[in-house]
């Protein structure tokens, strides 16, 4: 083999060589494209999934001692969110009993069938239960299961589901905020200062 055939060999060997690597990396370069072309429709899937979720009403339910007298248990609706609530639908499993009020689930709205509308922040409240007669009581359930569905702007939100355990307080401290002590003893020394004043004359 003469040395002209020897090069044109070498440069034939070398150019498929060439074209090899140069469709290896434009295929290297395809999928990278690929990928990153995926990864942003997932990045904008994400960020409009963030948006919606932002825009949805939250709404939650609660039994809660009330703010002001903690031996009385209250029944809360509220919505966080930033938008309104619709078709607001709750469901307690066992469904929700009293003590102190028997009737008190055929009485209130939110139990009965859905609310239909609850702005933003928005807190509904009922008295429910006296936290001492509970507690007595061996048949009334203290562990409920709270199901919460609403509709939100783009449409129905993700359904809410939890536990709620009384038990929890049980022992907790049941005494009156300061401030609302303070103004019961304001109001009995204006009370016992009203009376004198009227015995004086």
């Amino acid at each position: 083999m003469g040395t002209l055939e020897i090069v044109t060999l070498v440069v034939a060997a070398a150019s498929a060589v060439a074209a090899i690597l140069a469709a290896a990396f434009a295929g290297s370069q395809a999928v990278a494209a690929t990928r990153q072309a995926r990864y942003a429709q997932e990045q904008l899937l994400l960020a409009e999934r963030v948006q919606k979720d932002q825009a949805q009403p939250y709404v939650f339910v609660d039994l809660a001692p009330d703010e002001h007298a903690p031996q009385k248990l209250m029944l809360v609706v509220q919505n966080t969110g930033m938008t309104v609530a619709h078709n607001v639908r709750v469901t307690f499993d066992p469904p929700l009993q009293s003590v102190t009020k028997p009737e008190f689930a055929e009485n209130i709205p939110v139990l009965k069938g859905p609310v239909s509308t609850l702005p933003p922040g928005r807190r509904l409240r009922w008295f429910w239960e006296i936290g001492f007669q509970l507690f007595r009581d061996q048949e009334t359930p203290r562990c409920y299961t709270v199901t919460v569905n609403a509709d939100g702007p783009f449409g129905p939100v993700d359904e809410l589901t939890y536990k709620i355990d009384l038990n929890n307080l049980r022992y907790s401290d049941a005494s009156a905020p300061v401030s609302r002590k303070l103004v019961d003893e304001v109001e009995k020394s204006r009370k016992a200062l009203e009376k004198i004043s009227q015995e004086i004359r």
